[in-house]
């Protein structure tokens, strides 16, 4: 028996206080400098909760008040990172990674406290744990894809400044969406964090059949495919299929005919049911399905509670090599049966 399961079994009140701790000193760090008031309204606590908290951990000296709000001291810092193996061993989750990987078919699975989909500090949780996953995974001479959207963007913000010889470049064509989440944005931003370069692809990635077979014969759309698809290592995220749809501003009648075809899932520009069989593929640009049996790491991120049906759905049509997801999407995915991929 180890310390937590000793301190759960012993003093359960002290693994609670543990736990709401460290939730608040996450916070902290996400937000600061941050007021009481949004602190508890991003936790969901009563401010009364949060000022008692708050004045613990100044007395321990974890955190410092000023002018603007909240923010952790050195020691806070420091505390933060120490605690974080801990309050996953107290979750248990170790052990659901373990369950979640068996039950997916995914050789590796990285786990997160929380849901994104009721708190969206926890999309910046899984940002980090990506970014340390990407960390461990890139070697030098690395073509990196990404793609677009929020939870990619927060990948790019996590990592730190380093020195690798790779070239990032974006996994797909650009969604008709804010700039700072398209694919193009995050693989600049991912390279100068990498200290690599950078290729763009300046292509729409909702075209019509005629527009993208004639831009494709341009010569240097051409040459950015090319190295798009000798990516070595890719990171990309899966979509609701219905919202994909919204994203990239397709017509009523086509999301009609998603939902008549109960479009779970999208990944790549592929569109997948809850068996995990292709329903429907946009005329998109970039890296698709077929791509990543030639890719040497291939790294998902998602989570949300709401995102698991999303996940079941893709890890049911193919696998990829590492999983970074929640605990809200580890708890839902692991209520239904195993996963089997689809012949």
């Amino acid at each position: 028996m180890n310390i937590i399961e000793v301190l759960k079994l012993v003093s359960p009140e002290t693994a609670t206080s543990l736990n709401r701790r460290y939730t608040i000193l996450r916070a902290v760090d996400h937000l600061a400098p941050v007021g009481r008031r949004v602190l508890a309204d991003n936790l969901h606590v009563g401010e009364r909760i949060i000022r008692t908290e708050l004045d613990e951990l100044k007395q321990l000296d974890l955190i410092e008040t000023g002018s603007a709000g909240v923010s952790l001291t050195p020691r806070g810092q420091g505390a933060l990172t120490a605690m974080a193996p801990y309050i996953l061993e107290l979750l248990g989750l170790p052990n659901m990674e373990l369950r979640v990987s068996e039950h997916l078919g995914i050789p590796r699975v990285m786990l997160v406290p929380g849901d994104s989909s009721a708190d969206p500090l926890v999309k910046k949780e899984l940002g980090r744990a990506a970014a340390r996953v990407l960390k461990q995974e890139i070697r030098d001479g690395d073509i990196i894809a990404i793609t677009g959207g929020t939870t990619m963007s927060a990948v790019a913000d996590s990592l730190r400044p380093q020195r690798h010889r790779v070239t990032v470049v974006p996994g797909r064509g650009a969604l008709g969406e804010r700039v700072e989440i398209q694919a193009n944005t995050i693989a600049a931003k991912l390279a100068q964090a990498l200290g690599g370069n950078y290729r763009m692809l300046h292509a729409p990635d909702n075209l019509s059949r005629q527009a993208l077979d004639e831009m494709l014969r341009d010569p240097g759309i051409a040459e950015i495919l090319a190295l798009i698809h000798r990516s070595t290592l890719l990171v990309h995220g899966i979509g609701d299929a219905l919202e994909m749809a919204a994203r990239r501003q397709m017509p009523q009648e086509r999301i009609a005919d998603l939902k008549n075809l109960d479009a779970t899932a999208e990944a790549l520009g592929y569109y997948f049911n809850l068996q995990g069989e292709i329903v429907w593929h946009a005329n998109s640009i970039g890296l698709g399905i077929d791509d990543l049996e030639n890719i040497k790491t291939v790294i998902v991120v998602a989570g949300g509670a709401d995102k698991a049906p999303a996940i079941r759905a893709v890890a049911a049509h193919h696998k990829w090599n590492i999983l970074v997801t929640d605990q809200g999407a580890a708890e839902d995915i692991l209520q239904g049966p195993p996963v089997s991929t689809c012949p």
